[in-house]
């Protein structure tokens, strides 16, 4: 069965290095596309998803941001199963200082700068620790298209979804500081993951990755 990957803000399938699929899975990386010129989300998602064969039954697996875009294509697309990892379903998941950002605006000021150099304060933010954490951290970061992050956080930060798919599960590290775990039942987690872990929890991760599948009973 297809499985198909949507990576982080501006992140590539890099992030997606560690990752495995039990057998009988393929895996396929949607790449950001640029953004037109005032794109919303909704329009972005149908067009991203352009790459996906519906002719066949598929899964899709996304990373923080990409998880709000699975969602999004979820409202028109029907995959057979859906996984976020270290995301939200809705704006009620995003901390206090990502709402104060949109009420006052001053992500309209944050230098690009800040989107594409790795410093302390993105490394502790995303919990990237190790020298190959870092390294990673800063080729994603160095990679990013500035047009499609500028044009992403305002969207990410008044994403206003009210949809959860049915068929659904959520994997987050229970020390995420980008976006704070927050229990519920479909949440599963990973103690200790940060924002991070896909890559530096990747074992774990995999793990209930392979669960995830095998409960909801998919023939790959």
């Amino acid at each position: 069965m297809n499985a198909y990957f949507i990576s982080g803000l501006g992140a590539d399938e890099q992030m997606f290095l560690k990752t495995k699929l039990p057998k009988g899975f393929v895996i396929h990386h949607l790449a950001w596309l640029r953004p037109s010129k005032g794109e919303t989300f909704p329009a972005y998602a149908v067009r991203l998803a352009e790459k996906i064969d519906q002719r066949q039954p598929f899964i899709l697996v996304g990373l923080s941001l990409g998880g709000m875009m699975a969602i999004e294509m979820n409202k028109f697309l029907k995959p057979t199963y859906t996984i976020l990892i270290s995301s939200v379903t809705n704006r009620k998941g995003l901390p206090f200082w990502f709402k104060l950002a949109s009420l006052t605006g001053i992500y309209k000021i944050v230098p690009n700068y800040f989107y594409h150099h790795r410093n302390f304060i993105t490394a502790w933010l995303l919990g990237a620790v190790s020298k190959e954490d870092k390294d990673l951290l800063s080729h994603v970061m160095l990679k990013a298209d500035p047009v499609f992050v500028k044009w992403a956080v305002p969207r990410i930060l008044k994403w206003d979804n009210h949809f959860i798919p049915e068929n659904m599960q959520h994997l987050h590290g229970t020390a995420d500081v980008i976006l704070p775990y927050r229990p519920n039942k479909r949440t599963l987690p990973v103690k200790n993951g940060t924002h991070f872990m896909v890559y530096n929890r990747s074992m774990e991760v995999n793990q209930l990755l392979a669960k995830v599948l095998e409960g909801a009973k998919i023939d790959a």
